[in-house]
């Protein structure tokens, strides 16, 4: 559906220039759709300034990027001095940034079977050069299996085996748990592991007996962000990981938006007890700086010869400089444990909203990653009632993403948020959707 691009608020005369301006000369495919198209001139924690001065607490840490939130100041610091004096590319050069961040992320990973890394500068890069490793090992495997409605990247393999068809014949897609199979559907749509784990095992079986030893690889995510933050039961992913590993499968974990601290644990997979052969991190690696990062197996990694997974900006001093920046600001200032103290509070929060509004269908995440389903309500549909939702959120001063699946919002803001500003946002929420139902 083509969305109006050109958004006007009132009140507003130098951010509505300023959409004139991009409206104008960049083209609209270029950004995500959102109802606000809010215009940022500052950031400073979980905070945002529009031009006229206006204050929003961000509840999108930039589409899960700023785990550290805006302008850090020990991550800025240490930023600062891990990159004075480096050239800004490194193409054909070694820097220590690069060492350091590679032997830190390794040994943070803490998976002895992991220990190489290949560097990419977007999330969906990774997620290809991990496709490609794979790939390169078993040539004669053309089989790719991908479970359902994730969300690897828009181009290339990654776009493969994003959603749920494909224009590549070779990619298989499995379902992924949104309790299409329960007979009772829970409030946070979690499948029971009695009815619905033998319905997985069993299209597992039937991939394997169609197609033998022709599976290259599985790619999945923790959860399903783009498609509504479906959050799996534990038992699915490792259910997955144990059919991998039975057949000599590769198994790639998608982390790029669940890794440092997104999920309350520094990892996702430490979340769901699985050990993928790939793993995928990004986004918040960085807080904020280009980068992203396979970490495998030597025997799937190091099969490449010089070049072959090359490109002009990956592993550059400063990609790598904020990598080992964010390392030292989780270490010294306990983010992961933040998350999953305000974990408790952001649940009880949007469970209390849910039982206020009627247009509020469910509630499900973990960690600082949620996402509240509207439903059709009052002679509108819950895409309507879900952009109301933002539109409204923004006029009290909070900043949202545009819905998931139409329907969803996501709520994500930076793991340093604390009691106080999680209270805030709540109250932000409330107010917005008080006015939706007329009070």
């Amino acid at each position: 559906m083509i969305t109006e691009s050109l958004i006007q608020h009132d009140n507003e005369p130098k951010s509505n220039s300023i959409r004139r301006t991009v409206s104008q000369y960049v083209a609209r495919g270029h950004k995500t759709y959102t109802p606000t198209q809010l215009v940022v001139e500052r950031a400073e924690g979980v905070y945002l300034w529009n031009p006229e001065g206006r204050q929003f607490l961000d509840f999108s840490s930039g589409v899960l990027v700023a785990n550290l939130g805006h302008a850090h100041p020990y991550f800025e610091e240490r930023y600062a001095e891990h990159t004075k004096g480096l050239p800004r590319n490194a193409y054909n050069m070694l820097t220590q940034q690069e060492a350091e961040a590679a032997r830190r992320l390794i040994e943070n990973v803490g998976l002895p079977k992991l220990n190489r890394v290949i560097w990419a500068d977007s999330g969906s890069a990774a997620i290809i050069k991990s496709m490609w490793a794979a790939q390169h090992v078993y040539p004669d495997r053309p089989i790719i299996v991908a479970t359902r409605y994730g969300f690897h990247g828009k181009k290339g393999l990654a776009g493969d085996v994003t959603g749920e068809t494909s224009p590549n014949p070779n990619v298989r897609f499995i379902s992924f748990p949104t309790c299409d199979h329960c007979t009772l559907v829970p409030e946070d749509k979690r499948c029971d592991r009695v009815t619905c784990e033998p319905i997985y095992e069993r299209e597992l079986q039937e991939l394997r007996e169609q197609h033998r030893d022709r599976i290259c690889l599985l790619i999945t995510e923790p959860y399903l962000g783009a498609k509504g933050s479906f959050h799996p039961p534990k038992w699915y992913l490792q259910l997955l990981n144990r059919w991998c590993q039975e057949h000599d499968i590769v198994f790639i974990l998608d982390e790029v938006q669940a890794c440092h601290g997104r999920t309350g644990n520094m990892y996702a997979f430490q979340s769901y007890g699985v050990e993928p052969d790939l793993l995928v991190l990004g986004k918040g690696i960085g807080n904020g700086e280009p980068v992203a990062v396979v970490v495998g197996r030597d025997d799937l990694l190091d099969p490449f010869d010089y070049g072959e997974c090359s490109d002009t900006y990956s592993g550059n001093p400063r990609a790598c400089a904020a990598v080992i920046a964010v390392f030292d600001a989780f270490e010294r200032e306990n983010v992961v444990e933040n998350c999953q103290k305000m974990e408790k509070l952001m649940r009880r929060g949007l469970h209390e909203l849910k039982g206020q509004f009627p247009f509020i269908a469910f509630v499900r995440g973990e960690g600082l990653v949620w996402g509240v389903e509207m439903c059709d309500w009052n002679g509108k549909t819950a895409s309507q009632i879900a952009n109301e939702c933002v539109l409204r959120s923004y006029e009290e001063g909070l900043h949202l993403m545009g819905p998931l699946a139409d329907k969803v919002l996501r709520v994500s803001p930076p793991l340093v948020i604390t009691e106080a500003q999680v209270q805030e946002g709540m109250e932000k929420m409330g107010r917005a959707f008080a006015r939706i139902e007329g009070r």
